[in-house]
């Protein structure tokens, strides 16, 4: 067999150094041959990931450094498809590559390719067309090095150069002894250091409050992947900051934490202004408003002699709009009281069935106004609730006036009491519109209430479901809720089983709040 040095070994021998005619003469490397284990390639085994595929696009010859790159046995790639360390964004480059080849020329460019474990490999590569002794095409190699840790840096760069430009603190630190390895601008600013003083020192080093041991304990969802984030309020260097702790992986594939400490002072100066201004109109509406529906009460009862029908007719109008006011006053002063941690709970023993009972009566004519029929299960049951019996009774009726209005009139509404385990679950079911599922993540926010599907539905202040959720969290429990757009929305209130002396109330502060 004739011995023929490719035109591509022919120009990477002379780029080597190695004298052209000793492999030629003496090495000798057919393309039928092994020329990736010739002892005269050395230095391009060392240093380069060499690969040799055959004019049907088949693997023929690969070096070990191709094999520890993309983490494949030989067996695996000999006669298998170059593909397979191609990803789908690199095949697209093969056509023009083949193009460039067939024309005789070599192919250079970086190329992201893909190892046996789906991880991403970077490489600088150039091919070279392979010819046989008849001038036909009869293969090609592949020359590559690795670019993975030089791309990353490149990458890694250019996010701490984004970093630098945001206004909050950002810092990176290890997720085992929480030591810092990056911190942007500001960060440096509000700690007051420079990059030389902090990178690989502990937090507990410029925050000498921070306990690293009892971070870590609060991190474990994080790092075992059960949350996506940790939110949470925390003083530094005298001021609150909203701070959010994240999990990435850095450019050397080790887990980092990233915290970004967001200044919030302003803000939460702004939101205490605004409670306080709420509060105070709050107040001084409530006082008029109960005059002013006090006194159409007493007209609209006679006292001030008989009326005709039309005058009746505007003044229950006036009546009912003005009981509407008080009823958001007060929602807004109650919520204001929850988060100001003024509410008192006047916590005792109480039979559910009866408290169940007491709102269904208290509610009786505004479920009779929409003609609703409320259909009760388990009211006789034994079970006793340790709470606050009124502020239930709120929470009862905001759930009730709830399932009336967005009932189908001459409608139903089901109320059942049921033992679960440890738990006591008190359940509001109706059958009416339902709430759309966009408007589900919401429904329990302030000022937030699902735009109805019925006009005849008067809009309430988006403050009820919001009270029932802070009020039933206040008794250590939980509310549920499911719907479905056209059939109906179910609320469970789910209580926990409580110990409690059978004595005298308690008069608890609720100073959780806020």
């Amino acid at each position: 067999m004739r011995r023929v040095l490719h035109p591509g070994l022919r120009w990477l021998a002379k780029r080597l150094g190695y004298d052209i005619r000793h492999i030629s003469d003496s090495a000798g490397i057919p393309y039928s041959g092994n020329p990736l284990k010739n002892h005269g390639f050395d230095a391009l085994n060392a240093h380069s990931i060499v690969s040799i595929t055959s004019a049907e696009g088949k693997i023929v010859e690969v070096n070990q450094l191709f094999l520890d790159t993309f983490g494949y046995a030989e067996a695996e790639v000999l006669g298998t498809s170059v593909d397979c360390i191609y990803t789908r964004a690199a095949r697209r480059d093969l056509d023009r590559i083949d193009s460039t080849l067939s024309r005789g020329d070599c192919w250079s460019g970086e190329q992201r390719l893909r190892r046996k474990d789906g991880g991403d490999v970077w490489t600088r590569t150039t091919i070279y067309p392979l010819f046989d002794a008849d001038g036909n095409r009869s293969g090609d190699m592949s020359v590559r090095t690795c670019s993975t840790d030089v791309r990353l840096i490149h990458l890694e760069r250019d996010m701490h150069a984004a970093l630098h430009l945001l206004q909050d603190a950002v810092t990176i630190f290890t997720t085992d002894t929480c030591r810092y390895t990056y911190m942007n601008r500001a960060a440096m600013r509000l700690w007051g250091v420079s990059e030389e003083d902090y990178l690989g020192t502990p937090i507990a080093t410029h925050a000498p409050g921070f306990d690293t041991e009892a971070f870590l304990t609060r991190a474990q969802p994080l790092l075992r992947g059960e949350v996506s984030k940790l939110v949470y309020v925390s003083d530094l260097t005298g001021g609150p900051y909203e701070v959010t702790i994240q999990l990435i992986q850095s450019a050397d594939g080790e887990p980092r934490f990233v915290s970004f400490e967001r200044d919030i002072a302003d803000k939460l100066a702004m939101e205490k202004a605004k409670d306080e201004f709420t509060a105070t109109v709050s107040h001084e509406l409530r006082s008029p408003l109960t005059s002013i529906k006090g006194g159409i009460g007493l007209v609209l009862s006679g006292a001030a002699g008989d009326l005709s029908d039309k005058v009746r007719g505007l003044l229950q109008i006036a009546y009912r709009n003005a009981d509407r006011l008080v009823l958001i006053v007060n929602d807004i002063l109650d919520l204001e009281k929850i988060a100001a941690g003024q509410m008192y709970f006047e916590m005792r023993p109480y039979e559910a069935g009866q408290l169940i009972r007491e709102a269904l009566t208290a509610n009786e004519a505004y479920l009779a106004n929409y003609g609703i029929t409320a259909r009760t299960a388990g009211l006789d049951l034994p079970i006793t609730l340790y709470c606050d019996p009124d502020r239930m009774v709120q929470v009862l009726g905001n759930l009730l006036t709830n399932a009336a209005k967005f009932s189908d009139e001459q409608g139903e509404i089901r109320v059942a009491l049921e033992q679960q385990d440890d738990n006591t679950v008190i359940t509001v079911q109706d059958y009416g519109v339902g709430i759309p599922a966009d408007a589900q993540e919401t429904i329990f926010d302030r000022f937030t209430q699902a735009k109805p599907a019925k006009n005849n539905i008067v809009a309430g202040s988006g403050l009820g479901l919001s009270i029932v959720k802070s009020i039933v969290e206040k008794h250590d429990g939980r509310v549920e809720m499911s719907s479905v757009e056209g059939e109906g929305t179910t609320f469970r209130i789910i209580l926990p089983e409580r110990a409690a002396d059978a004595g005298a109330p308690q008069r608890v502060l609720d100073q959780q709040a806020g």
